[in-house]
């Protein structure tokens, strides 16, 4: 399986003239990989040696060895913390040495045998931050190509600060483990594989999420649905059979269903998956009653609580009480906005409209530290809520629901989709997103309720909050008080495809509780916000 190993007596391997191989850490049909030291930076890093099985030409060994160096080159760009850091690539003996990372942890392989299958909530973290790391790596033009549990480390404490590692990246693609296909190899584990390259045919981002699909069955089950006696048999089971329905799966169902999609142009993709695990692992930590790596803790009956990488506000001034949700007689509004934005945050941040202001109210005591929030690019103009319905802008359209409320959204958005927690309306850049969620039990106070939901930024990875105080002179209903009709809760964190900017309004208008929670892309901010400002401005609420 493994040809070509060096015979060099452990210790007296020095790579070129730099990296001293110590020992083995693993092997596998891919190759070896060695600890080593680096005698020039002083530190421990790992070696992969790749090498490819016996039968090839050396013309063909030739073209994956090129291909090697070409990819593993790109993935030392990524800088991701889902993916093992890529320091080196040196030719040594006519093939190809990676130095990488040296991280001491177990592989999710291992994970699974040793502490048998997961539960849903950690497979759906895990599985949230090697999509993360998939999304990083298809922007920058990187395909994994073997993405399985052995080549995923997962370090840190079970349930609270796991970090999921993907290993391999772009290397895959110069050995795999599956057996020769006419003149060339089919990279990658047959019972991992995605359908189109156990057919030859070329593969996309799309080939590792169907990867990462079977990956997440294994988390559950302890093994791929595809898993066959032979390498062959495996692949013909991946191209012709469906697999076993996932019944441990609960509501990861529809995530892995959507993921293993025969089809790649009809299969689930990262931003609907992200959206699914986000929430997955949101929800899962409530009903737990427990924190979980994002830390989402179940709200106090006094006050809203925020999920995950995405906002998700609740109506302001929502009663206390109120968990994440469709806000119900007695619940916080606020509360259930904020939820449900957080949760489909995850994976789509949208352009959302909403204005900033320059002049914070000022910070509650023990607030956490706030950031300067850039200056919207134009002043929202003020418009009372119980205004009419005044001409929608160009660029707009006027939605209707059937609560009563009216409101102004981007041509091109689609929507409304109606959710759990409120309705929702997705930009075409696939990153942004307008929620709307309503309640018609306000609580007395929208910047209270802001304040006591924000718990400290918990549940949002690399929380930094930018403010939080009354509206201001902006619509839909402007407060130059204390907060009490309106309030903007204002931050930015860390999604899987980079940094996302959200704007929550909460506000009380003819005694209904709304929130209007816009997230965007953080890079251009104060343009986008100020393109969206017919959706506060033009928004009517139910009579």
């Amino acid at each position: 399986m493994v040809a070509d190993m060096p015979n060099d007596t452990t210790g007296e391997r020095l790579l070129a003239r730099r990296y001293r191989l110590v020992n083995h850490v693993g092997r596998g049909g891919m190759g070896a990989v060695w600890k080593a030291h680096d005698e020039v930076l002083g530190r421990d890093v790992a070696v992969k040696e790749v090498i490819l099985p016996h039968g090839l030409t050396d013309e063909e060994r030739a073209v994956q060895y090129k291909r090697t160096f070409r990819e593993a080159r790109a993935a030392a760009r990524l800088g991701h913390p889902g993916v093992v850091t890529v320091y080196d690539v040196v030719e040594e003996d006519g093939r190809p040495w990676i130095v990488m990372e040296l991280i001491h942890a177990r592989s999710l392989d291992q994970v699974i045998k040793q502490d048998g299958p997961l539960d849903v909530r950690r497979a759906a973290d895990i599985g949230r931050q090697m999509l993360a790391a998939l999304h990083a790596a298809h922007d920058a033009g990187v395909l994994h190509r073997d993405v399985k549990p052995s080549n995923v480390l997962v370090t840190g404490s079970t349930g609270r600060g796991e970090r999921a590692v993907l290993t391999d990246f772009g290397i895959a693609t110069a050995a795999g483990d599956a057996t020769l296909t006419q003149t060339g190899l089919v990279m990658g584990s047959p019972a991992y594989i995605a359908p189109e390259r156990a057919r030859g045919r070329t593969a996309g981002p799309a080939s590792d999420l169907w990867s990462l699909g079977v990956t997440l069955y294994a988390m559950l089950h302890g093994r791929s649905p595809f898993e066959r006696n032979e390498p062959m048999a495996a692949l013909v089971a991946v191209i012709t059979e469906e697999p076993e329905p996932p019944s441990r799966a609960g509501r990861l169902t529809p995530v892995i269903e959507g993921l293993l999609r025969k089809n790649p142009d009809q299969r689930m993709d990262a931003i609907q998956a992200g959206a699914l695990l986000d929430e997955i692992v949101r929800q899962e930590t409530v009903d737990d009653q427990r924190t979980l790596t994002v830390e989402v803790p179940e709200p106090p009956a006094d006050r809203t609580r925020v999920g995950v990488p995405v906002p998700d506000p609740g109506p302001a001034g929502t009663s206390p009480a109120g968990r994440a949700g469709l806000p119900a007689p007695g619940r916080n509004a606020l509360l259930i906005g904020v939820i449900a934005l957080v949760v489909l945050i995850a994976v789509a941040s949208i352009v959302y409209a909403s204005t900033r202001h320059d002049k914070p109210s000022g910070k509650p005591s023990g607030a956490p530290t706030q950031r300067k929030a850039a200056p919207p690019s134009s002043p929202l103009t003020t418009r009372p809520v119980s205004t009419g319905t005044p001409g929608i802008p160009a660029g707009f359209h006027r939605y209707s629901d059937r609560t009563g409320y009216t409101v102004a959204i981007p041509d091109g958005w689609t929507g409304p989709k109606h959710r759990q927690y409120g309705d929702y309306f997705y930009g075409p850049d696939g990153h942004s997103y307008i929620q709307i969620a309503q309640t018609s039990s306000p609580g007395a106070s929208a910047l209270a309720d802001w304040r006591r939901q924000e718990n400290g930024g918990r549940g949002f990875r690399g929380y930094e909050r930018v403010r939080i105080e009354p509206t201001g002179d902006h619509p839909p209903v402007p407060d130059t008080g204390d907060g009490a009709k309106s309030a903007d809760w204002e931050f930015t964190h860390t999604l899987g495809w980079g940094r996302a900017h959200v704007l929550n309004r909460g506000f009380v208008a003819n005694g209904h509780g709304y929130a209007i929670l816009v997230t965007l892309p953080d890079s251009g901010w104060s343009g986008r916000i100020a393109a969206l400002e017919p959706v506060f401005a033009f928004f009517t609420p139910a009579r």
